[in-house]
């Protein structure tokens, strides 16, 4: 009760005002007061700048611009069928997906932004589920297909970006991550036991298809691909590293680094 009498002044403004919602703030920081305020309060401001704001009848209003489409067209990722207790299932496909030219052809902001769409998405439906199913839908499955993982995805501006995003996850939708799972081709059967054939993708083992036959489901999940050359605004991008040196010609510099895991 005293949670809620403090959010008062921002509560008709968020998300979803019942006890469910109010609840993953205070879990998240341990069910201190003050530091669960603090961060839905940030929270609030963040889904204000990306997402235009919400209203309790009307959920989240249309953002002010329109994304660009190279993310909509070349950003990977999407969401597809239930697991077997109602959850939404969301796909990230890392192989395919050009994380260079995406940075050099769109702003962080707007990757950001369509982040903040995808995780509203994900809210949205567990609302949707919870009502259909009759039983609280809160938390949602995630599956990273890191086939065709390589070098390409080690750049470190698309690393240092990837992480802001997880840390936005982590942030803004506290208690909203149910299973995750880490798949290649090989390892793809071990869905089945949390999901329904039905609910899968042919491509991932299952037996769920496009209306038109097509085993990858790509009306449900983009594949991502190369971005053409034609959509970059820039090309390069400036790199901030830890520590630098200068190492002038005919000298050496040595460096020690402790490897934690191979």
């Amino acid at each position: 009760p005293q949670f809620r009498e403090n959010l008062q002044d921002v509560l008709p403004t968020l998300p979803s005002q019942d006890d469910y919602f109010l609840l993953k703030w205070l879990r998240a920081r341990a069910f201190d007061l003050p530091k669960s305020e603090a961060m839905l309060r940030k929270v609030r401001g963040h889904l204000l700048f990306f997402l235009g704001g919400c209203t309790p009848s009307h959920g989240m209003r249309a953002p002010h611009r329109v994304l660009p489409q190279v993310i909509r067209k070349y950003m990977s990722g999407g969401m597809c069928g239930y697991d077997r207790e109602g959850s939404p299932v969301w796909y990230e496909i890392i192989g395919p997906l050009d994380a260079k030219g995406l940075l050099f052809s769109a702003s962080k902001q707007d990757l950001l932004k369509n982040k903040f769409r995808d995780c509203e998405l994900l809210r949205r439906e567990c609302q949707s589920q919870s009502q259909k199913l009759g039983k609280k839908i809160e938390m949602v499955l995630m599956v990273y297909d890191c086939e065709g993982l390589g070098l390409k995805h080690l750049w470190k501006p698309a690393v240092d970006t990837y992480g802001e995003l997880l840390s936005m996850f982590e942030e803004n939708y506290p208690e909203s991550l149910k299973r995750l799972f880490i798949v290649k081709a090989n390892w793809k059967e071990v869905l089945q036991k949390y999901i329904d054939p039905q609910q899968i993708p042919v491509e991932y083992g299952g037996t769920l298809t496009d209306p038109n036959g097509d085993p990858k489901c790509p009306s449900k999940i983009n594949y991502g691909g190369d971005v053409p050359r034609h959509y970059y605004v820039r090309d390069q991008l400036a790199q901030q590293y830890e520590h630098t040196v200068v190492v002038n010609r005919g000298s050496s510099h040595q460096l020690e680094y402790e490897i934690l895991f191979p």
